[in-house]
């Protein structure tokens, strides 16, 4: 009988035993410290003729050395403004030139209707006036040329706020910012981006990169910029690797370019 009583406990305990252990959760596994691991020295090996060999740590073997590979990223392209038609340009640090190219010819007229000296009197007289009401050098003329019946403008302004008064209200742009991604989606809800091939995008993927300046305009007009376009907004239509078109002068558009 007593040596029944010892069965039943036995049994019991290992019922309970069992019990906790599928009760209590498996603790994760962990990789060890290099500086609390112990090496364990086996039994010294002996060759053919009996002689003890030396035995040699897991410590003292050489390991090979590893070097991941830097991850290296494309460099930033350049891309110099060649205009063939009016529009605007901009680098990623915000500076801004417009471009003026339109029909300049007196072929079609019985009579002399343009001057070229008078032309580019007026357009000095405009910016030095403008220059002197914002006592600083806002508007710089680039370039101004005749040539095959075409006049060619090309200005650059000390920031786009500048180029924006100096257009005037009704211009065709009335909205023009550049900045950050972290700006960007501080300040504006940007939605409905794709790719070059037209394909929806998520906002997280189009500024996954944090070299990515992103352009917010309004307005109607062709926008190049100095880098690559990556995204934009569904609205606009890409006409290079590095320029679009804008015809949306309610809402925001957005360019997202490298």
């Amino acid at each position: 009988m007593f040596k029944n009583r010892i069965v039943t406990v036995l049994a019991v305990l290992t019922m309970l035993l069992l019990l906790a252990s599928c009760g209590k959760p498996e603790e994760p596994g962990t990789l060890p410290n290099p500086a609390e691991t112990t090496t364990t020295q086996g039994a010294p090996e002996t060759d053919s003729a009996g002689h003890t060999m030396p035995t040699t740590r897991s410590t003292d073997r050489t390991k090979a050395t590893t070097t991941a590979e830097p991850t290296t990223e494309a460099p930033l392209n350049d891309y110099s403004f060649e205009p063939t038609a009016t529009g605007i340009y901009l680098t990623r640090d915000g500076a801004i030139t417009s471009a003026e190219i339109t029909p300049f010819s007196n072929k079609a007229f019985s009579e002399k209707r343009y001057d070229e000296k008078e032309l580019q009197d007026f357009i000095e007289q405009s910016i030095r006036e403008f220059n002197e009401e914002k006592k600083s050098e806002a508007v710089t003329l680039e370039e101004l040329s005749v040539k095959n019946g075409e006049a060619k403008l090309l200005m650059s302004y000390a920031s786009l706020n500048y180029f924006l008064e100096f257009q005037g209200a009704d211009f065709n742009i009335k909205h023009l910012a550049i900045m950050s991604r972290e700006n960007a989606v501080k300040n504006y809800n940007i939605v409905n981006l794709v790719d070059p091939a037209g394909e929806p995008v998520e906002l997280t993927t189009a500024l996954s990169n944090a070299k990515v300046k992103v352009l917010v305009v309004t307005g109607r007009s062709l926008i190049t910029v100095n880098g690559d376009i990556l995204f934009f907004s569904s609205g606009m239509m890409m006409t290079g690797k590095n320029s679009v078109r804008c015809d949306d002068d309610i809402n925001y558009s957005f360019v997202v370019f490298r």
